[in-house]
């Protein structure tokens, strides 16, 4: 047990984050899969479709699956811009405000440009707060992972 500790523990921080990316991306998504599934709210990782006209297999289940796979990947660019902007912000106040604003940026800003998104304030109550929720799980994770990962840097390399 002690080796396999070592060897993940010797594994270079741009790993790390690339994994930590990945593993974020499926796991929320597939939690916000769970929760469209189960209609806790209207909208599904297919949101991510939403923004181009791609045909009616996009609300399906393949269209959901193909979105968690591309959200996963999309998940590592968003956990390196914590990375190199946010990571020397300690504790999990900034990954759950990151996850707000990601929310915020999705939900609100560019709600005009989704195609078939209702306007923040006509979705249901449960949508919005099931995805915000999500969305600071989201942030809270990436946010703690990363910045936790800074800070063993910071201490190993003194």
């Amino acid at each position: 047990m002690a080796s396999r500790h070592k060897e993940v523990k010797d594994w270079p921080y741009a790993v790390k984050t690339l994994v930590t990316g990945i593993v974020g991306g499926l796991f929320w998504s597939l939690i916000w899969y769970l929760a469209y599934f189960f209609n806790f709210t209207t909208v599904g990782p297919a949101l991510f479709w939403m923004a181009w006209s791609v045909g009616d297999w996009k609300e399906q289940p393949v269209g959901q699956w193909t979105a968690i796979g591309i959200l996963s990947l999309v998940s590592i660019i968003i956990t390196f811009l914590y990375r190199y902007i946010l990571a020397r912000v300690r504790g999990m106040w900034m990954g759950i405000f990151f996850g707000a604003i990601l929310w915020f940026l999705i939900f609100f800003v560019a709600n005009p440009f989704i195609i078939g998104l209702e306007p923040l304030f006509d979705m249901e109550g449960t949508t919005i707060v099931t995805t915000l929720c999500l969305f600071i799980l989201y942030g809270l994770f990436i946010g703690y992972s990363i910045s936790y990962e800074h800070e063993l840097q910071q201490y190993e390399s003194s």
